[in-house]
């Protein structure tokens, strides 16, 4: 009677993790890049979305990929930090990896093809609500992936 009990148990628990996954599996994601990996993919991939991000502490950078992964769905962003150390120290800068224009911090991009197709900020002052500035993600991400 125990066996079954936690037999039963544990098939329960086995659906449940199969459950969780496959309802994040959907979900897009940011994957931190260092400048050498950022550069490397602009020039690999046909369509990418990049978020570049300026903060040195590390709780706003926190902050721009949360907002972001909150309001993709399928699409995995890539986002490198301005203030990583290989910039600061000028081993590499932005222009050099492919990423360039105006309002280039706090913004999410998207590159064709390695090069640029269509940008917008992240800035909150560029926005009357934070739920206009989760609209205009949502309708950025909508325009670029169809």
């Amino acid at each position: 009677m125990a066996k079954r009990w936690v037999g039963g148990l544990a098939g329960f628990v086995v659906v449940l993790i199969l459950v969780g996954c496959g309802s994040q599996g959907a979900t897009g994601q940011v994957e931190s890049l260092s400048p050498g990996e950022m550069k490397e993919t602009l020039q690999d991939s046909d369509n990418v979305y990049i978020l570049v991000t300026d903060a040195s502490e590390e709780e706003k950078r926190d902050e721009y990929i949360k907002v972001v992964e909150e309001n993709i769905e399928e699409i995995n962003v890539k986002e490198i930090n301005a203030q990583n150390q290989k910039i600061l120290d000028g081993d590499m800068d932005l222009n050099e990896i492919g990423l360039e224009g105006s309002e280039l911090f706090q913004s999410l991009s998207y590159y064709e093809g390695g090069q640029l197709q269509n940008r917008i900020s992240l800035k909150t002052q560029k926005y009357q609500t934070l739920e206009d500035r989760d609209q205009a993600i949502q309708k950025f991400i909508n325009e670029t992936s169809s």
